[in-house]
């Protein structure tokens, strides 16, 4: 009777792993460094990216896709290239120009992605942690394509005209106070505090300066004449751009 019993338990047939639903073979059946299938070390192992999931992770919006979000009354402008006379090239790049109800705001885009910038409203030259190179006071050298925009103004030189300097948040903005403050004509602010920065200082100049508002016909008007003072000639931007680094 026990010889019977035996037999069956040596014909019985192996039952199949639930986590591999297979027969392990002897020879891979165990990891000879952790004693454990091979399958579940591979599923310990993490997971890496492939190239379509690193080029498909989502970017930052561009200022000019941010500048979108303001209200229909405000029309934008981006990469102006206009004349300008003290300029050795002749001409002065500007990122973006918003044309509001109570001021124009000319835009002036850094992508600088890491360190910390200091400096001073009045200082020439202003500091990167991140490079021993300074960078010079970009609201000085913005002062030049804010000049150029009220140039082509024609009739409505009298608009008030804010600059405005925009870094990523990717870096420490510690500069003079007094341009972080909504109250100044020139700011130096993080680009996604722009449209927020925008619509409150046009409500600031609103409270102020109310006789300041400027109608559609007006607003479509400025953005009119700096539409057609905009260079788009391909050459001429490019002797710009060739001029602009030389100076550099």
């Amino acid at each position: 009777m026990f010889k019977k019993i035996l037999s069956l338990f040596k014909t019985r047939p192996e039952i199949a792993s639930p986590l591999t639903d297979a027969v392990p073979s002897p020879a891979s059946a165990l990891s000879p460094a952790t004693g454990i299938p091979p399958r579940l070390t591979r599923g310990r192992r993490k997971k890496k990216k492939s190239d379509s999931e690193w080029i498909s992770a989502p970017q930052e919006p561009s200022t000019a896709e941010l500048l979108l979000g303001l209200p229909r009354e405000y029309k934008v402008l981006n990469d102006l290239l206009v004349s300008n006379p003290k300029s050795r090239s002749g001409y002065s790049q500007v990122d973006h120009v918003v044309v509001g109800p109570r001021a124009i705001f000319v835009i002036e885009t850094r992508n600088l992605t890491t360190g910390e910038i200091r400096g001073g409203r009045r200082e020439a030259n202003w500091t990167v942690s991140s490079s021993r190179v300074k960078m010079y006071n970009p609201l000085m050298q913005h002062r030049a394509h804010v000049e150029a925009v009220q140039a082509h103004l024609g009739d409505y030189k009298r608009v008030r005209v804010v600059s405005m300097v925009t870094f990523t948040n990717r870096c420490r903005i510690s500069v003079d106070p007094a341009v972080r403050y909504v109250n100044s004509d020139e700011m130096v602010i993080y680009d996604h505090e722009l449209v927020e920065t925008i619509q409150r200082k046009t409500e600031r100049l609103e409270s102020e300066l109310p006789e300041t508002l400027y109608k559609e016909q007006d607003i479509q008007a400025i953005r009119d004449m700096l539409h057609a003072a905009n260079s788009t000639d391909q050459q001429i931007r490019a002797e710009h751009m060739a001029k602009a680094k030389g100076i550099k």
